[in-house]
């Protein structure tokens, strides 16, 4: 029985391997992909004297955070941290997601995460009408006081079936002058490391 269960389990780890290989191909061989920007819609702010203002922070950092991205384009550099010819822009679905977060939940002092499971969920509420190719988002799961860091899910996705192609869990340490760049600076480092992984790109 205990050979069996490692068979399987082999076999298992196998398949989602081949699986991963075949899904990093995919992504690789587009030259353009589909920025979907920063999904706000299931974070957790943590650390209460960080997050003072949490009305503030849903109602106008989320989407100033997302404007940076596309208007300091020659720092955040999309194309050249996800090896792509061409990045377009589309943020209307996160726009949306981003007035989700109920404030009375938003910030809290406890551990947070969420699992490969739960990004798929999200993905599954994309509704992109016509749209193709590939997609990229990143679901934000916690921006964290106490350790100076966000947690942030990298995920590439087929935008017409939404199928979730690749997702990880990466994080940035914050640092920057001002709330606006202090969580921007996170944002930056999770690109670069995402530059740097081999499960990416």
């Amino acid at each position: 029985m205990k050979k069996l269960l490692m068979l399987v389990g082999f076999y298992l780890a196998l398949s989602y391997q081949i699986n991963a290989q075949s899904n990093a191909s995919e992504i690789r061989e587009v030259n353009e992909i589909t920025w979907y920007g920063l999904d706000f819609s299931n974070v957790r702010l943590i650390g209460a004297i960080g997050f003072k203002n949490p009305e503030k922070i849903k109602s106008y950092y989320f989407d100033a955070w997302n404007s940076l991205i596309i208007h300091e384009s020659k720092k955040y550099k999309l194309d050249k941290f996800f090896h792509k010819e061409s990045v377009k822009h589309y943020l209307g679905i996160v726009s949306d997601r981003n007035n989700l977060p109920n404030l009375d939940e938003l910030v809290i002092e406890t551990d947070y995460s969420f699992d490969a499971e739960k990004v798929r969920q999200i993905i599954s509420a994309y509704d992109s009408g016509d749209k193709e190719g590939i997609g990229l988002a990143f679901i934000v799961e916690s921006l964290n006081k106490h350790s100076e860091k966000a947690y942030i899910w990298v995920t590439f996705f087929d935008i017409r079936s939404k199928r979730v192609l690749i997702t990880e869990r990466l994080d940035g340490k914050a640092g920057g002058y001002g709330f606006r760049n202090y969580w921007a600076g996170a944002y930056y480092k999770v690109m670069k490391s995402a530059y740097k992984s081999k499960h990416i790109n």
